[in-house]
């Protein structure tokens, strides 16, 4: 089997276990909290997602790309693991001021800093290195045990809304386990571990990963905005039904997330070595995501009230809309993130920043309009709508570098999709879990029969997955 597919398998299996565990434990949480103590949590979520994207100013993203060209460069690795450490002692004080200055409540503030500790963990967190070097199930693992020590500590602590400060510091813990556990891999390979702080060479690094490191972090803006926004605005009852639609599509965005980490090395040594198979790499990887996306969207839109109601139960009801508009979201997100960080492997990433900075700013301008004026349902929409922007936009500047198609791959998923879609229809006394199998069954079936993949394509999937 060959290191594409296995990296491929490990990385799916274990991100779709997190997944799972990480929505078992948000279930948990939101029925123990219920709305308003669900929606405080999401609420210090929200900035902590900020903080820990300024202490990593692009530098996983630069160090994936720098480990795959010189896995062996171990004093790069360390140079960059130095960087984050000063970085993340700058934002935990700087967090620890604000908080403690501003007037605010308390539960909220104790829940900001208990959060803000992840910092010291992810400076030290060694994805990136096994991102560089393609071996994605050391990731795996890491990934299936910091959730695991998360909804072990959730399940024997957490007992009623009096506790919600368990959650935060059940998320730390977590964390500080995967991190641990890559230092002693890290340790067996390279032989020892240590941090270099150089100055000079911290120059370096950041002149190359902070285009990468705004980027990603006016694109973050895009994700954790609206719960900010509507917690600040509305009332945390919003904020929770904003998150209960957008988790479960958090947890359906496993491919996007397993797609970059697999392919994004490959891109980027394509791009040194063999840039004659770009075009038919961009070409695969679209026709394969339209085709896993866009039945799922269609299939969660015919059956997003079963759905809700199954999880969260009848006291989410009003996530039912804000779940379906985000669905349409989930099938843009994934070949979206191909465009992006596909301009990053071909080394372009000052245009990967100034789409992403022209998106960030009509989003947030288009979720404080819709938000305000229209809720939960404005900030999904405008979700929705700056994401679609971005996508056309990234597609426009990838294909002068590399010439691919795009939209002729939605055609034959859509129309296999929709026969899906009248079926659901028809049988909506069924229960949600076997019209999701029968869904499965005629969305494939039909998928096969128009020939949604060429003998060609097949043949291709079977060389990745088959061939050493």
């Amino acid at each position: 089997m060959k290191r594409i597919s296995r990296n491929f398998i490990s990385l799916f299996l274990s991100d779709g276990i997190t997944r799972l565990i990480g929505f078992a434990a948000t279930v948990y949480i939101a029925r123990v909290l219920a709305v308003e103590g669900f929606g405080l949590i999401n609420y210090g979520l929200a900035f902590i997602s900020y903080a820990l994207l300024f202490a990593n100013p692009g530098l996983t993203v630069i160090g994936a790309r720098e480990v795959a060209k010189a896995p062996q460069n171990r004093r790069f690795i360390e140079e960059t693991i130095g960087l984050r450490v000063v970085l993340a002692i700058i934002i935990f004080a700087i967090f620890f001021a604000v908080t403690s200055l501003l007037p605010g409540d308390r539960i909220i503030k104790q829940i900001i800093l208990v959060y803000a500790l992840t910092l010291f963990p992810c400076a030290v967190l060694l994805e990136f290195v096994f991102q560089g070097r393609e071996e994605m199930a050391y990731i795996g693992g890491a990934r299936i045990i910091q959730y695991c020590v998360y909804l072990g500590i959730l399940l024997l602590f957490l007992k009623s809304a009096h506790g919600i400060l368990v959650v935060p510091f059940g998320f730390v813990i977590g964390y500080v386990f995967a991190t641990i556990f890559l230092i002693c891999v890290f340790v067996k390979k390279y032989r020892s571990f240590q941090l270099r702080f150089s100055v000079s060479q911290w120059r370096v690094i950041l002149t190359a990963a902070v285009p990468v490191g705004l980027a990603i972090i006016f694109n973050q803006v895009t994700i954790s905005l609206p719960a900010i926004v509507l917690g600040v605005f509305k009332t945390n009852y919003e904020v929770g039904i904003y998150s209960a639609g957008y988790k479960i599509v958090f947890m359906l965005l496993i491919v996007e997330r397993v797609f970059y980490y697999v392919f994004f090395p490959i891109l980027s040594k394509q791009h040194r070595q063999n840039p004659e198979k770009l075009a038919s790499s961009f070409n695969f990887l679209t026709r394969f995501l339209f085709a896993l996306t866009i039945p799922i969207a269609v299939g969660g839109l015919m059956l997003a009230p079963g759905i809700i109601n199954l999880i969260y139960g009848r006291a989410f009801v009003e996530a039912i809309n804000v779940f379906r508009i985000l669905l349409i979201y989930f099938v843009i997100v994934p070949v979206n993130t191909i465009f992006g960080y596909g301009l990053i492997a071909i080394e372009q990433e000052r245009r990967f920043f100034k789409i992403i900075t022209i998106t960030a700013i009509v989003n947030a301008v288009l979720i404080v309009l819709l938000g305000l004026q229209f809720g939960f349902f404005g900030a999904a929409s405008a979700l929705l709508i700056s994401e679609f922007m971005s996508i056309i936009l990234m597609h426009r500047q990838l294909k002068k570098f590399v010439r691919f198609g795009c939209v002729k791959y939605i055609l034959k998923p859509a129309i296999a999709a929709l026969l899906m879609a009248l079926l659901l229809h028809i049988l909506p006394q069924w229960h949600v879990f076997t019209l999701i199998v029968c869904g499965t069954v005629v969305y494939f079936s039909v998928f096969y029969l128009v020939k949604g993949f060429s003998k060609l394509d097949l043949d291709n999937i079977k060389r990745i997955i088959v061939e050493k």
